[in-house]
């Protein structure tokens, strides 16, 4: 399950000085949940939290449904919670589906986007891929006649063959990325990657000086 909201940033007072001046990103990690906060302009801090969760029904009561799952965590994150619109709080579902070898019925009718290949949002590729999806199709169909049903179909399903080639290894990987990042050992995987990022760069470092 995800949840999403956006506050005023004077209503954190010193607890958004991380990301006074210039664009901030902060991820806290544990428990097999996740929360976000991010730069969302000047005025604005947006937050997101997730969390696997026994239903897929929206809470009768989606801010005790927030502090319950993020009871004991740092205090910002229930700042933040406590600080948005109960109302203006965004509570999905995750969803996806296996990569099929069709979107459409072989002839006139075809999908894109996430009708055609919904995925996990853990790569932020959804939308990327639906515009791609339209790149693809705008260009099958330049200049073929619409009212030829073998013709079209033959654009259609070339459409849909070059997309799903490209898609379907990406629906996969989106889902074991959200699979990892609901992980126990989430926080021990961060850490390693980050020491690994600042070796790197240590080593580079003094080749460019």
């Amino acid at each position: 399950m995800t949840w999403r909201g956006i506050v005023p940033r004077q209503s954190l007072t010193s607890l958004a000085e991380p990301f006074a001046g210039s664009a901030g990103f902060l991820q806290i990690v544990g428990k097999k949940k996740n929360f976000w906060v991010m730069d969302s302009g000047k005025d604005l801090l947006a937050w997101t939290g997730t969390a696997l969760h026994p239903t897929l029904e929206k809470s009768p009561s989606v801010l005790e449904t927030l502090l319950q799952m993020f009871d004991q965590w740092p205090p910002l994150v229930e700042y933040l919670i406590r600080a948005t619109d109960p109302d203006a709080i965004v509570e999905t579902g995750v969803f996806d589906r296996e990569p099929v070898s069709q979107w459409g019925d072989g002839s006139r009718m075809t999908l894109l986007g996430d009708a055609a290949h919904p995925m996990r949002p853990s790569l932020g590729l959804g939308t990327t891929m639906a515009f791609q999806d339209g790149v693809v199709l705008a260009k099958v169909l330049k200049g073929i006649d619409l009212d030829d049903e073998e013709q079209l179909g033959a654009a259609l399903y070339s459409y849909e063959q070059e997309r799903i080639a490209i898609t379907s290894p990406l629906q996969r990987q989106a889902r074991q990325q959200g699979t990892a990042s609901h992980a126990d050992d989430r926080a021990d995987s961060l850490k390693a990657g980050i020491e690994a990022a600042l070796a790197a760069r240590r080593q580079v470092s003094p080749q460019h000086q």
